[in-house]
């Protein structure tokens, strides 16, 4: 089985850097080993090659980290650019948790510099190093540079997490703005966005699009996901509305590149203790892709990139087993309860699969959706909830407490996963078209091709498909379950 969603067999993916180069996407990423069971040690910056999301090349480490006595001990993110001068450009953070290191009053994190020839084999700049300058910004919060070229000014900027100096501890979070000529002498200025609500803004990212200018980053404070905001100018006044985020929980540190017609985001799926789900969520994971497109307004939605989309090409035969208070169509059926639910069982999913369906005519309907991996009572599996009164889609799943722990207690009841919610406006939608894909332990969800929802499926491995309604009606449509490619 080809599996869609990468992963190194000797590591982790973390945050990762996609810089698009003659034809193919670079998709540079911090490899993490979780030496000794911990998180983010000795990272080095790892190359994967790819043109379709599909096929990726490996080219391992291109980046090594550096010694326990070097800043780049731990190789942290940043960005690449080809610069004026043909010549390729990597800046990236030098992490140094030693005490002895900080002890001697070097900094926590630095920007660091390489330069290559083929975007693959990098030569480092010693002479580079480039912390907070105690004036504006902190010198210990300084990581992940972003580096363009600002046509309209003729000249590089870096945008930089950062924080500025005797600022709020849990708001004086902001991204930082240097510009430089050359790629050398880099000259600080006033931030190029201070919210005054986070204690960092991780992975900067901006882009352009049309008439908007976007800048994306990630937070773990307020929430931990990743945001975008827009603006008319590139130093204008950024703001977004109220969905402003491209997944939920399950993706996180998502950075953008195009090839000039579409643009995607890469971010990772963290994996959780124990490979439960029960477990706290980890540092790094499995490479997600989402394509990332405005609207007339310029808000900017996701949807599967059509590459994923095609490789699920074989439709699976499908019966429906089971049902209650349900009335069989032509194609789907209609589930209808006036008290209690209404739900249809239909057969098991394999482990990689992709599942549509189109829910119509909700009407009078607490809830609705669709379980996965379940039984034919519907009493195991995950659940993705359509909820209109709310305007919400949550995830649910049952049991939804560890083996012992009865349901009823007050400790042990979790209605919904709350932290996996993703605003949805029913009100402005005729109809509910889900892409669903399932690859063993990973459950990546789009809806409408305007929003997704990604997460991890670990306890129950395999099972039905099945929809239900909670005290109303809905109609299903065209349920399709489809596998991969031979």
């Amino acid at each position: 089985m080809k599996r869609i969603f990468y992963k190194p067999k000797d590591g982790w993916v973390g945050d990762v850097i996609p810089f698009y180069d003659q034809g193919e996407y670079k998709l540079y990423y911090l490899h993490d080993k979780r030496e000794e069971g911990d998180y983010g040690n000795h990272t080095t910056w790892n190359l994967i090659t790819t043109n379709d999301f599909l096929q990726f090349r490996e080219h391992g480490v291109s980046l090594l980290n550096g010694t326990e006595d070097e800043p780049d001990r731990n190789a942290y993110t940043g960005s690449v650019i080809k610069g004026r001068d043909e010549k390729y450009h990597l800046f990236y953070t030098g992490h140094n948790p030693n005490p002895s290191f900080c002890e001697e009053g070097k900094p926590l994190q630095v920007v660091l510099h390489a330069t290559g020839d083929d975007g693959i084999h990098w030569t480092k700049d010693a002479s580079f190093h480039l912390h907070g300058d105690a004036v504006i910004y902190e010198r210990f919060d300084w990581r992940d540079p972003f580096v363009f070229w600002n046509e309209e000014e003729g000249r590089y900027w870096m945008l930089v997490t950062s924080r500025l100096v005797g600022s709020s501890e849990k708001r004086g979070g902001c991204v930082a703005l240097l510009t430089s000529p050359d790629l050398t002498n880099w000259e600080f200025k006033d931030p190029f966005y201070n919210p005054g609500k986070y204690i960092a803004m991780e992975c900067p990212d901006y882009f352009r699009m049309g008439d908007w200018h976007y800048l994306v980053y990630s937070t773990f404070s307020e929430k931990f996901v990743t945001h975008y905001k827009k603006s008319r100018s590139i130093d204008g006044e950024y703001g977004s509305p109220i969905l402003d985020t491209f997944d939920g929980r399950g993706f996180y540190a998502a950075k953008t590149a195009s090839d000039g017609n579409r643009r995607y985001a890469f971010g990772w799926v963290p994996s959780k203790t124990g490979s439960s789900d029960f477990g706290d969520w980890e540092w790094a994971g499995t490479l997600v892709v989402h394509e990332v497109y405005p609207n007339e307004q310029g808000d900017l939605f996701v949807r599967m990139p059509e590459a994923i989309y095609g490789y699920f090409n074989h439709d699976m035969p499908l019966t429906l087993l089971k049902g209650h208070h349900h009335r069989a169509t032509e194609d789907g059926l209609v589930l209808d309860s006036k008290d209690g639910i209404a739900y249809g069982v239909f057969d098991p999913i394999p482990q990689q699969s992709l599942i549509e369906a189109t829910f119509f005519n909700w009407k009078d309907v607490k809830d609705f959706g669709i379980a996965v991996r379940t039984d034919d009572t519907l009493d195991r599996g995950y659940f993705i909830k359509f909820d209109p009164y709310h305007n919400r889609i949550g995830m649910d799943m049952w049991p939804r407490t560890e083996p012992g722990v009865f349901q009823w207690q007050i400790a042990g009841d979790k209605p919904s996963i709350i932290e996996l919610e993703r605003p949805f406006d029913f009100t402005d939608q005729d109809r509910v078209h889900i892409k669903l894909i399932l690859e063993d332990d990973i459950l990546c969800l789009y809806v409408n091709d305007q929003v997704a929802m990604t997460t991890r499926v670990y306890n129950h491995k395999d099972g039905n498909l099945a929809f239900y309604a909670n005290e109303g009606s809905v109609e299903v449509r065209n349920v399709r379950v489809r596998t991969g490619q031979a």
